[in-house]
């Protein structure tokens, strides 16, 4: 029970292994209850199926019983009949008498015949295994004559030692040493039989087919008799009435007979033969495992040599083949237990469950060896196991070396001793990032190596974890930074904005390496390794978590940008502070032009410091800054600008809108409007300074203008705020509190449909006036 708990535990630890897997548990409970339901549909019908086995098993056992039963009764009617016909002949007892003591006497002349030759034949049966040499490669063309002669000698030992038995031990003693020589030449000859029976691949390659043919021969026939003796054993055992009369006489097979036992050696003979011819490998590569499993290709060579001419040499009842795969698997499963240690290095492990793999779909696939003759597993079925360890060593190296490099690059950041590092087109860059992507394609390459797809997809896996978890560690730095920076800027390291751009542009950076991995990597070698639509899907998820680590630099990218464009922004606080204020208002300036049209207009001083600062930052940025994020700085920052400019009106004490108001607001916007228009698109900057012309139009117009300034405003700017409205006419001197409190009614009586139902869901930045 403590066991079946532990595999439960283990098993959900696998489906758990990270951490973004607690989402997916309900898919895993799903798939684990449809896996249930068709394993309990399977061992129903397995267990219908063995039922009837059972049943129709037993029913045989009772049919054979019965007959059994017929027949020793048939047996015993025949006994009672033979007792009865002794009684019916006169003498019958003295008659039976005399012929016993002529046929002893006939025996007792056979035994002296056969022990008077039996020296003479002795010699020409070692002459006949002196010609033949003993060389199980040549063509032993005595062999089955050399069988017969001794069969025959070994029958008439054994009947010898079988009468002897009841007599003197005397007796006994003299013949065993009379019968020595001949047991010396039957070992000698039983040598020759187990020599061919360990080589029988060989002497087959050698051509010598004949020989394997009469050596099966000889092996088949005492098998057949050794057959017919257990029978007539056990019958004897299983009758004792026919035991007697088997005792009776001595020619009998069955009572005299002593088994040879060829068929139990010649497996043991196959076991053995694998064995040296695996050691003998072993020998040669003896401190080279990886050689050595290069040079184990003539396993299945000599698997498919006996399934193919082997067999045509030897009786199919055999079943020779399955001797030699019982054999050599036995010795690979030694073999491979050995190599697999904890010493083990994780390339070879690799190899190694590699080569089970191969091995497994020969024998299965190409030889037709049923899976169930490849027990035990050559790896006990821990391949998975393996590779899964594998894998792990993997990803725990890639966090141990992304851990070290994140450390030292946040170190040099937080630090900044020196300057980023600058790429041939003078852009900011980290020194460390190609060497992170380095190190990742070395590791996805490594789990490529084990030509299993799901190794490289927890690879994949964890480098999108890794490639995450640092681009949330570079938006906390940099935050962290900037607000250390806004909080005391005397006390923190120069250099922040170049770091920042550097860092933003690594992102980007980011970006390309992880679409290079995609394209060269997960669409190339590992498209190699799909097999299967299940293969399929598992690198379309490789693909899927790289686009997401992309998405991810985009995202950090994105945020560092914001973050510096906040930072532009905390500088200009105390520009933006005198908006609509008394100090915003400056006297204004004369200009002539050529044609000699001369203008009046405010100054502008708070908002041409606001540019000034722009233009100081862009200095930096221009030159260093990626050329895309570059653009999308100028959006964020004109956004940013202009959430601060109107939010003013709001956030300032004692902010006020006067007729003279919208001459400042038009020279302010003459000023910013050209610094955009010189870095971005006119139009889009137009489209987004049209919220300071609604501004424009509130701040100066009757319940009219306002009903259309509020309409206007939520047709370009869906997500803008009614209060927004309500700030700007409680900021305007020409209107009390009543007049203010009438324009709102009637701004929401007539805009109510726009109010309840926005023309848009899209947002900008008139969401953020009010954060």
């Amino acid at each position: 029970m403590g066991e079946t708990a532990d595999n439960a535990v283990g098993s959900l630890a696998e489906l758990l292994r990270y951490p973004d897997d607690l989402a997916k548990i309900s898919a895993i409970k799903e798939r684990l209850l449809r896996d249930k339901a068709a394993m309990d549909l399977q061992l129903k019908s397995g267990v219908q199926t063995q039922l009837d086995i059972t049943t129709n098993g037993l029913k045989n056992v009772l049919d054979a019983k019965s007959l059994v039963g017929e027949l020793s009764m048939e047996l015993l009617n025949l006994n009672s009949l033979c007792a009865q016909a002794e009684n019916m002949v006169p003498g019958f007892g003295q008659i039976n008498r005399v012929s016993k003591v002529r046929r002893n006497f006939l025996a007792v002349e056979d035994v002296k015949r056969n022990l008077q030759e039996l020296p003479a034949k002795l010699d020409e049966i070692e002459a006949m295994i002196d010609a033949d040499g003993k060389d199980i490669f040549g063509p032993m063309t005595n062999f089955l004559r050399i069988h017969y002669e001794l069969s025959r000698l070994r029958d008439f030992r054994d009947q010898a030692m079988f009468q002897a038995a009841r007599s003197s031990k005397d007796a006994t003693c003299t013949l065993q040493k009379y019968f020595t020589r001949l047991d010396n030449v039957i070992q000698e000859f039983d040598a020759i039989v187990f020599d061919i029976a360990q080589n029988l691949l060989e002497v087959l390659r050698e051509g010598n087919s004949s020989l394997i043919v009469r050596w099966a021969k000889i092996i088949d026939t005492d098998e057949r008799l050794d057959t017919k003796v257990k029978i007539l054993n056990s019958a004897s055992e299983s009758h004792k009435e026919l035991a007697r009369h088997l005792s009776m006489n001595s020619q009998s097979m069955g009572m005299t007979r002593s088994l040879r036992n060829y068929d139990e050696k010649l497996t043991e003979c196959i076991k053995l033969g694998a064995r040296d011819v695996f050691q003998n490998c072993v020998s040669t590569f003896p401190d080279d495992p990886s050689t050595l499993l290069d040079n184990l290709y003539w396993v299945t060579r000599d698997i498919l040599f006996a399934k193919t001419d082997l067999t045509k040499c030897v009786p199919a009842s055999w079943k020779i083949t399955n001797r030699f795969v019982a054999a050599y698997h036995q010795e690979m499963y030694v073999l491979f237990k050995n190599l697999v240690t904890r010493e083990t290095e994780a390339g070879l492990l690799l190899k190694i469950v590699r080569w089970s793999q191969k091995y497994n779909d020969t024998l299965v696939n190409e030889l037709k060896i049923p899976p169930e003759q490849l027990t035990p597993s050559l790896l006990d079925g821990q391949e998975e196991e393996i590779l899964g360890d594998y894998m792990r060593l993997i990803c725990r190296k890639i966090d141990e070396w992304m851990t070290n490099l994140q450390k030292t690059e946040c170190n040099e950041f937080i630090e900044r001793i020196q300057a980023p590092d600058v790429d041939p087109e003078s852009k900011y860059g980290l020194a460390n990032t190609p060497i992170v992507f380095q190190m990742l394609n070395q590791q996805i390459n490594v789990g490529i190596d084990s030509d299993e797809i799901r190794v490289v997809s927890g690879v994949i896996h964890e480098c999108k974890r890794q490639l995450l978890l640092r681009q949330q560690k570079w938006i906390n730095v940099v935050r962290d930074e900037i607000q250390k920076s806004n909080a005391s800027m005397d006390e923190v390291p120069g250099g922040l904005l170049e770091y920042c751009i550097a860092v933003a542009n690594d992102q980007v950076r980011g970006a390309d390496y992880t679409e290079n991995i995609i394209t060269r990597q997960v669409n190339v070698n590992v498209d190699v390794l799909v097999h299967s639509d299940d293969d399929r899907n598992v690198q379309s998820k490789m693909v899927q978590e790289l686009e997401d680590a992309m998405d991810g630099f985009i995202a950090t990218a994105k945020s560092c940008v914001l973050e510096m464009v906040g930072m532009v922004m905390f500088d200009l606080q105390p520009s933006f502070a005198n908006l609509f204020k008394n100090s915003w208002y400056t006297p204004p300036v004369t200009t002539t032009a050529p044609d000699g049209t001369i203008t009046s207009a405010p100054a502008s001083v708070v908002v041409q410091e606001v540019v000034r600062t722009f233009e100081e930052y862009n200095s930096e940025l221009t030159e260093h800054f990626n050329p895309d994020l570059f653009q999308i700085y100028i959006d964020d920052l004109l956004e940013a600008t202009l959430v601060s400019y109107l939010s003013a009106i709001s956030k300032n004490k004692g902010a006020s809108l006067s007729p003279r108001s919208l001459d400042q607001i038009k020279s302010d916007v003459a000023i910013m409007y050209p610094f955009f228009t010189t870095f971005t698109d006119s139009e889009h900057v137009e489209s987004q300074f049209s919220g300071i012309e609604a501004f424009m139009g509130l701040a100066s117009g009757d319940k009219v203008g306002a009903v259309e300034g509020f309409r206007t405003l939520k047709e370009n700017f869906p997500d803008a705020p009614l209060k927004f409205v309500e700030d700007i006419l409680r900021a305007r001197e020409d209107l009390d509190s009543k007049s203010v409190k009438e324009y709102m009614e009637t701004v929401r009586r007539e805009c109510a449909p726009l109010i309840m139902n926005p023309s848009s869901d899209r947002r900008t930045y008139m969401s953020r006036l009010y954060p």
